[in-house]
């Protein structure tokens, strides 16, 4: 699997919430999109992630 353009190794029950709190990610405060679909901040879902998938991570930063 690729996050953000690099390699993770993927294994068996990995799901998407597993994956950002094991990243140290708060999953109210970053967008997801897993392949073709977007979760906007707060609503990522505990969704299972297959080998191949591809994860871009935005972090939500407030500008001043």
């Amino acid at each position: 699997m690729l996050i953000n353009g690099q390699p993770h190794p993927h294994r068996e029950d990995l799901t998407l919430l597993t994956l950002l709190e094991e990243l140290g990610i708060d999953p109210r405060k970053v967008a997801v999109m897993v392949n073709d679909d977007l979760y906007p901040a707060g609503r990522a879902e505990d969704r299972p992630l297959a080998e191949h998938d591809v994860l871009e991570v935005v972090r939500m930063m407030q500008g001043g």
